[in-house]
């Protein structure tokens, strides 16, 4: 039996919730709406964890990608491939190479398990107030609202599609893109060991998946505009 613990404060945390709630508040207390049920307050809790998660997987990537990119950029003429040549493999150190591809996968899950949270709110606060959701499908108005706004709401494939591949099919293996000069290198993301990258659909750029996470950092502030405006 747990007798005796210890709580945790969570303070401090991305606070993109907090509209939403105040603004159902307000709601409450002028009685235009049912006070807050504990589970879709729950919700909250959840999205905002994963969302100070998230934060903390992306500043550990982009310091694992530059100490990675600083190794590739002293490498030797004998470490480059082409088209036409195979080159020889860069020994780099195992634990920058598997702890950036653990945060890679990270990334991508809870990428994709807030934007799943987000749409269970989406569904639960429409739900709540008995208001009737732009469109049957969930998912496809949360898109439409996106797109309304002027979000290109094409990252979702980016993100569902790889997403899926590395939790059920594969995990991830890395190269280094070194067409361009050392500040513009990419990270290519495969999903078996590529000799070329002519098939676009077997690996994903670093760079594809950063314009995904900028689209879903603007995405959230359209989201919880329209969250707060539910309960005016």
């Amino acid at each position: 039996m747990v007798e005796r613990w210890v709580h945790l404060t969570e303070l401090g945390g991305d606070p993109w919730i907090l509209p939403v709630w105040s603004a159902m508040n307000q709601a409450v207390q002028a009685g235009m709406v049912a006070p807050l049920e504990r589970d879709l307050g729950e919700v909250g809790m959840h999205i905002s964890i994963r969302l100070n998660f998230l934060s903390r997987i992306v500043r550990r990537v982009n310091a694992a990608v530059q100490n990675l990119y600083r190794e590739v950029s002293e490498r030797n003429p004998e470490h480059e491939f082409t088209r036409n040549t195979e080159g020889v493999a860069l020994d780099v150190d195992n634990d920058l190479k598997y702890e950036l591809l653990v945060d890679l996968d990270s990334l991508l899950f809870e990428f994709n398990s807030v934007c799943e949270l987000t749409n269970t709110l989406f569904e639960r606060l429409h739900d709540h107030i008995g208001k009737p959701m732009p469109k049957p499908n969930a998912g496809l108005s949360m898109r439409s609202i996106l797109e309304g706004n002027g979000e290109d709401p094409s990252w979702f494939v980016v993100l569902d599609t790889n997403r899926n591949f590395f939790m059920h099919e594969g995990a991830p293996y890395v190269a280094v893109d070194i067409s361009k000069a050392p500040q513009d290198y990419d990270l290519l993301i495969m999903k078996e060991n590529l000799k070329t990258f002519d098939d676009t659909r077997k690996f994903v750029k670093l760079s594809e998946i950063n314009e995904a996470v900028q689209g879903f950092r603007r995405s959230r502030l359209i989201l919880q505009m329209y969250f707060r405006n539910l309960f005016t």
